[in-house]
């Protein structure tokens, strides 16, 4: 009995652990580069100057750049004001409206080409797809690291996440940190 109820808390915290809904990371650097030589950095401030972030709150940048800054703080210095760091972060913010092209197969549910999961209506009479795709927002977090000396990007990290409506602002800020934990993570590429 004790046996069972083990492997039963085991399945549970696997499948809790298979339900994490962290986000996609995708990253991309200037092959070459000595990475090495990196020591101080400098957060660039985030400009609300297109129609794509204007609708962004400004808490959400202010936000953003605190995590930013203290996920770099704990492997570089931050650069004085007066002084030139070795690079410069920036960061962007972009929400996309998306298409899901799937269709419902009324009598078999959703999934590959209809046939995913079982609900069994009486066919004929039922039977059919609606082909109605359903939008989404696709929300991304991009994190630029550029050389200061050249001015050129040496480094790209990107987060994608599908996102749900009504999320409250600390749901976001929540979001939006561990995005930005999961890319800095992965800088400076091994």
């Amino acid at each position: 009995m004790i046996r069972f109820k083990q492997m039963g808390l085991l399945l549970v915290l696997a499948l809790l652990g298979a339900c994490s809904n962290k986000p996609y990371v995708v990253t991309d650097y200037l092959s070459g580069y000595d990475f090495s030589a990196l020591k101080t950095y400098q957060v660039a401030e985030a400009r609300q100057d297109t129609n794509e972030n204007i609708l962004i709150s400004p808490f959400t940048f202010s936000h953003i750049h605190s995590v930013v800054d203290r996920e770099l703080a704990q492997r570089y210095q931050q650069a004085p004001a007066d002084a030139k760091p070795d690079f410069l972060v920036n960061y962007h913010i972009v929400i996309e409206e998306k298409l899901d092209p799937g269709t419902y197969d009324r009598l078999y549910g959703y999934g590959y080409y209809g046939r995913g999961y079982r609900y069994y209506y009486p066919a004929p009479l039922f039977y059919g797809t609606t082909g109605a795709p359903r939008v989404y927002n696709q929300g991304s977090l991009i994190i630029d690291i550029v050389d200061a000396k050249t001015e050129k990007p040496i480094w790209r990290g990107v987060s994608e996440k599908r996102l749900r409506s009504g999320l409250t602002p600390q749901e976001q800020r929540d979001i939006l940190t561990s995005a930005v934990i999961e890319i800095i993570s992965k800088f400076p590429p091994i």
